[in-house]
């Protein structure tokens, strides 16, 4: 039997202490945030090796974030809807080992997302709430990348243009009655399918290796964001 993802068990949590929520009904927000991304080796976002007769390939994502926009939407007293359109950079770096010979370098991945998630609410005080989130993200990717030395050739090529990716989020916002939200979580983004395979052309004595690996794309965000003050519609 597969084991549950934790990002799952926290939104079937939160919906079973929904009873206590308290979202603002019929109120649309815009905000803006920023993500710094970070490397965690149990969600599949570590280091991947490739072994082929005894030339190493280690690709490591370092670093990177995400920014853009969000629009948020209160569909009843319960639930919201989230939508945006982020811009990210993530940062790798490759390390081609063959016995005591390692030879290094790095390349950037430059992508687009328009994620669409579904909001439960919390409420913990006066003015702070806890939401979880999870949905989908449309995932875009512009151009292959590649990399190349005097021993080395890497060519990144994309699997496809736009690809789905399944996204979950856990934080904490204070509201402010006319200064806007204030918002402290994290994100985990996970694509259905790798994103990048790439070709190693490695350049040995007395002859070449080649081999390929592929790009998972997952990774974990710190998330602050900021919604812009709105005053809620009045119902009819």
């Amino acid at each position: 039997m597969k084991k549950i993802p934790v990002y799952f068990l926290l939104f079937v949590i939160s919906i079973l202490l929904s009873l206590t929520v308290s979202a603002q009904k019929r109120l649309t927000t815009v905000g803006i945030q920023i993500k710094p991304i970070f490397p965690v080796s149990f969600l599949g976002t570590g280091t991947q090796t490739t072994i082929q007769n005894n030339v190493h390939f280690d690709l490591t994502l370092k670093s990177g974030f995400s920014a853009g926009m969000l629009i948020r939407k209160g569909i009843s007293d319960l639930v919201g809807i989230e939508t945006g359109i982020n811009y990210i950079k993530r940062n790798y770096k490759f390390n081609i080992t063959e016995g005591n010979n390692v030879t290094s370098s790095g390349y950037r991945i430059i992508g687009y997302e328009i994620p669409l998630s579904f909001l439960v609410y919390i409420r913990l005080g006066e003015q702070l709430f806890m939401n979880a989130a999870m949905g989908a993200s449309a995932d875009m990717y512009a151009s292959n990348v590649e990399a190349f030395g005097d021993n080395y050739h890497v060519l990144s090529v994309r699997n496809h243009v736009f690809q789905p990716a399944i996204i979950a989020n856990l934080g904490c916002e204070w509201r402010t009655e006319k200064k806007g939200f204030f918002y402290l979580g994290a994100s985990f983004h996970r694509p259905f399918n790798y994103e990048f395979v790439s070709r190693i052309r490695y350049e040995r004595t007395p002859i070449s290796e080649e081999f390929y690996n592929t790009i998972s794309g997952s990774y974990l965000t710190a998330d602050f964001r900021y919604y812009f003050h709105e005053e809620p519609k009045k119902g009819k």
